[in-house]
């Protein structure tokens, strides 16, 4: 009775109201459908009849008296709206983790979660106008994302190194590479086009040189990629130093981190193997953080490290001096800084003939009139028929090139897993200027017909996301500070489902596939150490990156040219029924002996001279 009284008190002093009880009810609701959901698939029927009732209705009523009895004692619904809001985050991400990838399951998703937070975020409901961050704990925040960025991202990437998941295109590749630039300094390799041709023949990219130094202290692959995710989760500092630029608060600007962190492209880029690109996020944003800054020398440095990151990186350079030049930020220093990038193009260009190769234009090839093209060909296509560039924008995927692998929808999909998670904030700004930072989303990612260059699990993301991070918090810094948190927050929820969807079913997949038989993995090495170093070999494709050390390394499948009668073959038993491998063992034909086999690994030596 008393009890009642009490209850009955706190409704009549207005501490209590209908909305707190709905919340209170709705974290019950959600934490009882995380339980069952955790159990079960629910994406099928029988979910629904197998479901355990008893226990869905005893997690409820638990969660309701804990959440009751924390309302009464404290006389604060806080601590029940953050439950409300933790738990939606959380079955939320346990509903996308189950459809893994699929980007309307996690549309529909989002819609749900943004009317929670949309509740929960009007009339302080969580309290966060009262929250204060200092500068030094903002930092301290931003620090402790990033330690468990590196870690996380190391030890999943690392373990699929372990577990022979990398394959040769493309992670074999910079083995090698880096392996022939210890020894020689030189970019060579044999496996990316099955002769020893230099890598700046395919793309100029000197960016690598920065990371030869640490590569001759430590000389593995995994250390490729422990630095990749050191260096993308770099990233959020600069990030973090632009938006105290902007004028927002600590704790925003320490929110912008962690969105960093949680960006759906962000540790799923590092999944698919080690690419320069990587280095993209964390040069754009320090570029873009000096022009805020004007400090000329730091822009200048900057613009030279992203061009130095590959060829076409030029076009975020120019991006931004564009943006410079309109928003009237050290015009002296953009044009200049432009000229740099136009005159470092075709410097770069000139460097990839020199080595043997040409540029890529073979990815616009869509905008061809004719079979041969180049840029005047694309930029004439564009200019005159603007309805086949929208057309190929949004609609255009190479069907028939992929016809397993794309749909006419994929790119208008790279548009929502990229944008949805930051609301369409970097095209909600009042001054249209800061649209020019989107022209390497459009030349970039969404012109090439490419499959791989409109899709969040390969490398051609970080430049753009840069770009599309920044232009959210430009047009984030024209709101009040209220608005700011309330956006920041659902873009943190929604990013966390995205993520979740796009790297649940990566994250604790190698690990789990080591663990289920260490032993077989080591015999794998052991076997594979067996090979002398100074022999000729071709491997199938996954052994590639352990094997990277030997000079004359060929790869199947045979992508650039026929096998060749090399020292030793190496096949991989986890793929024996395939096509690729009996091409290889076709191709030794009567001229191998077995002379291994332990782990996955059968390794044939020639014992015949017979071409």
């Amino acid at each position: 009775m008393k009890l009642l009284n009490k209850i009955r008190w706190l409704f009549d002093n207005g501490t209590f109201s209908i909305s707190d009880i709905f919340a209170l009810f709705l974290t019950g609701f959600i934490c009882a459908n995380y339980y069952t959901a955790a159990a079960g698939s629910f994406t099928d029927l029988s979910y629904v009849r197998d479901i355990n009732i008893i226990a869905f209705f005893i997690v409820f009523v638990c969660v309701e008296l804990i959440m009751a009895s924390t309302l009464i004692a404290l006389k604060s619904a806080v601590i029940v709206n953050w439950a409300l809001l933790c738990s939606s985050v959380a079955f939320a991400m346990l509903l996308c983790s189950q459809l893994n990838g699929q980007i309307y399951f996690n549309i529909g998703v989002a819609f749900v979660l943004f009317f929670i937070i949309k509740y929960l975020t009007e009339e302080n409901r969580l309290g966060i106008d009262m929250l204060t961050m200092s500068n030094r704990m903002s930092f301290a925040v931003t620090a402790a994302v990033f330690a468990v960025f590196v870690i996380l991202v190391s030890i999943c990437t690392v373990m699929k190194y372990k577990t022979f998941s990398h394959s040769a295109f493309d992670f074999g590749i910079f083995c090698q590479m880096f392996e022939q630039m210890a020894e020689t300094g030189l970019p060579f390799t044999t496996v990316e086009r099955s002769e020893y041709l230099s890598h700046f023949a395919v793309h100029f990219s000197p960016v690598y040189y920065l990371l030869l130094p640490f590569y001759m202290i430590f000389r593995s692959p995994v250390f490729l990629l422990v630095a990749q995710a050191f260096i993308v989760g770099f990233g959020m500092f600069p990030l973090r130093r632009i938006c105290m630029k902007l004028g927002m608060s600590p704790a925003i600007s320490a929110a912008a981190a962690i969105l960093y962190a949680v960006f759906p492209t962000m540790a799923n880029g590092c999944f698919y193997d080690f690419h320069e690109n990587k280095f993209l996020s964390v040069f754009i944003l320090y570029m873009i953080y000096f022009v805020l800054c004007e400090k000329n020398v730091g822009i200048i440095i900057f613009a030279l490290a992203t061009l130095s990151v590959k060829e076409d990186a030029a076009i975020y350079v120019m991006a931004i001096t564009i943006w410079m030049l309109l928003t009237k930020r050290k015009r002296i220093t953009a044009l200049i800084v432009f000229a740099l990038s136009v005159i470092y193009f075709i410097f770069a260009c000139k460097m990839i003939e020199l080595s043997g190769g040409e540029i890529m234009m073979s990815r616009l090839e869509n905008y061809y009139i004719e079979k041969d093209g180049g840029f005047i060909k694309v930029i004439k296509t564009c200019f005159f028929d603007i309805g086949f560039l929208i057309k190929e924008v949004f609609l255009g995927a190479n069907t028939e090139r992929f016809s397993e692998l794309t749909y006419g929808g994929q790119k208008i999909e790279f548009i929502f897993w990229t944008c949805i998670p930051l609301l369409f904030m970097p095209f909600a700004s009042r001054h249209t200027t800061h649209l020019v930072l989107m022209i390497p989303l459009l030349v970039i990612n969404l012109m090439p017909e490419w499959m791989y260059q409109h899709n969040i699990d390969y490398q051609y993301t970080y430049g753009t996301v840069a770009l599309l991070l920044v232009a959210a918090f430009l047009a984030l810094s024209e709101k009040t500070p209220e608005s700011r948190r309330k956006l920041v927050i659902c873009m943190l929820a929604i990013s966390m489902a995205f993520t979740t969807s796009a790297i649940y079913s990566k994250a604790g997949r190698y690990i789990a596939r080591y663990n289920k038989d260490p032993l077989k993995y080591i015999a794998t090495e052991n076997a594979l150490d067996t090979i002398p170093h100074d022999a000729s070999v071709t491997a199938y494709g996954f052994f590639i990156p352990y094997l990277s050390y030997i000079d004359d390394l060929h790869t199947c499948p045979d992508y650039y040219g026929p096998y060749e009668k090399t020292d030793y073959y190496v096949i991989d038993t986890r793929y024996a029924d395939d096509s690729h491998t009996a091409k290889m063992i076709s191709a030794m034909e009567d001229d191998y002996t077995l002379v291994c086999e332990d782990g996955f690994a059968k390794i044939y030596k020639r014992t015949s001279n017979n071409e």
